[in-house]
């Protein structure tokens, strides 16, 4: 088996692999595109990418992608997610004179009223990853470089934690999607089962929306998020993302022969368990 998450070692998408997966079988990529990619010519059985955080909502480019790559959900993992600012070793007792934040821009995002009351000039550096940062802070220790991530990250690299937790609000979680081609099962509590589909309206008209959204009502089926997307076609063409609480057998079948019948496109890629975050079987 060979599964690949946004790297190097010690980024949160590494943290929830490491949850569901043996170590020994992951495989870091620097960016989402090149993640997927491989996982859409068949390189990897399994990838790990963020879709949502608490804070920032949904994680777009990875939205974008799976539209385009049309991967198949087979779990999702809750991650607590905790931003620790880091320095190096050399510059613990002098971090107020950081002159470059290097981070992933969730992260940067999740921290901004942290950044602003503490930082408010200095220059930001947007990585590919947390993990990522932390490396170029690590690489430059003459510099007065901090990353924003994980306590994972600051371990990875021999970094000093000198503020803990500056996320904006104390419950920041992220969703991470497990995307390939068979199911497979994590050693992990779980929780619901969920649906994921995408469709585009049958027509722009009046009430083409709400047609689609009395469906799901009209079968009594809990809808967890809606999303537009832009199909980077022309203005006004977008694409829909729904994630719904799993039905009884058979029902969620009904419903989508429904949206085809009413000429609605209606791509099913994912009917999957979820994951109680860092809780473990015993």
């Amino acid at each position: 088996m060979k599964v690949g998450y946004l790297g190097p070692r010690g980024s949160f998408t590494y943290s929830a692999a490491t949850n569901f997966f043996d170590d020994s079988v992951l495989f870091p990529y620097e960016s989402l595109t090149a993640l997927l990619e491989e996982q859409r010519k068949g390189t990897l059985d399994y990838c790990v990418v963020p879709i949502e955080n608490t804070i920032e909502g949904s994680v777009l480019p990875t939205l974008d992608l799976i539209f385009q790559t049309l991967p198949t959900i087979q779990a999702e993992i809750v991650l607590p997610i905790q931003q620790q600012l880091m320095v190096h070793p050399a510059h613990a007792d002098s971090w107020q004179e950081t002159e470059l934040i290097c981070s992933h821009q969730q992260a940067l995002a999740q921290s901004q009223v942290f950044l602003m009351n503490h930082f408010p000039t200095v220059n930001i550096e947007q990585m590919g990853s947390t993990a990522q940062g932390a490396q170029k802070v690590a690489d430059h220790p003459d510099k007065r470089y901090a990353a924003i991530g994980s306590r994972d990250a600051a371990e990875q690299f021999g970094l000093t934690i000198v503020q803990e937790n500056i996320q904006s609000i104390g419950e920041n979680e992220t969703r991470f999607w497990v995307l390939g081609g068979i199911p497979v099962e994590g050693n992990l509590i779980q929780g619901k089962n969920k649906a994921t589909v995408l469709f585009d309206l049958a027509a722009d008209h009046p009430g083409a929306l709400y047609q689609c959204l009395a469906i799901f009502a009209s079968e009594k089926i809990n809808l967890t998020k809606i999303e537009s997307r832009t199909q980077k076609t022309k203005l006004g063409e977008y694409f829909f993302i729904i994630d719904l609480e799993t039905p009884e057998a058979g029902k969620l079948q009904k419903v989508l022969q429904q949206f085809k019948e009413q000429n609605f496109t209606v791509t099913l890629i994912g009917n999957y368990p979820t994951y109680i975050p860092n809780v473990r079987k015993s």
